[in-house]
């Protein structure tokens, strides 16, 4: 009578917690970021020349803190290699990354600010910025193509 008594209280709550463990499987996905909630856009640029430097100011608009990176796409315009003209399409021949947090950009919230040294002062140069959020899924933001002259 004793070992039946045990084997009922040992038993039944054994199995109520084996169901509520197995209710808690199922199918699991991974979570998607929500376009609406996630996304960020390049609200303004700004770029000031000095020189050989060029110090650009970035400010976005939405989910900022989605920012992975930003990169400052750039041509020299003439006509050496890699080089192209002012009437032609913009193909960037040199690309600079930064990622917030390191010492190369400083960031203030959503507004961003980085220099790129080392362009020839005599040239004019053509240039964007690409912004790239950590869910790749929701695509890149590109700014339009600016010219920073001598």
């Amino acid at each position: 009578m004793k070992k039946s008594l045990w084997l009922k209280q040992a038993v039944v709550p054994a199995m109520l917690m084996l169901c509520l463990a197995l209710s808690g499987c199922g199918v699991k996905i991974w979570p998607s970021p929500v376009k609406s909630e996630d996304i960020f856009k390049i609200a303004s640029v700004n770029g000031t020349r000095s020189g050989s430097c060029l110090t650009v100011t970035v400010k976005l608009s939405g989910a900022y803190q989605n920012l992975a990176n930003i990169s400052m796409q750039y041509q020299a315009d003439g006509d050496g290699p890699g080089e192209g003209c002012p009437t032609c399409p913009f193909f960037p021949a040199n690309r600079e990354n930064y990622i917030p947090g390191s010492s190369n950009i400083s960031s203030d919230g959503a507004i961003l600010s980085f220099t790129e040294c080392g362009l020839d002062p005599q040239k004019s140069y053509r240039w964007r910025i690409v912004a790239s959020n950590v869910y790749d899924t929701l695509g890149l933001a590109i700014s339009d193509v600016f010219t920073a002259a001598p």
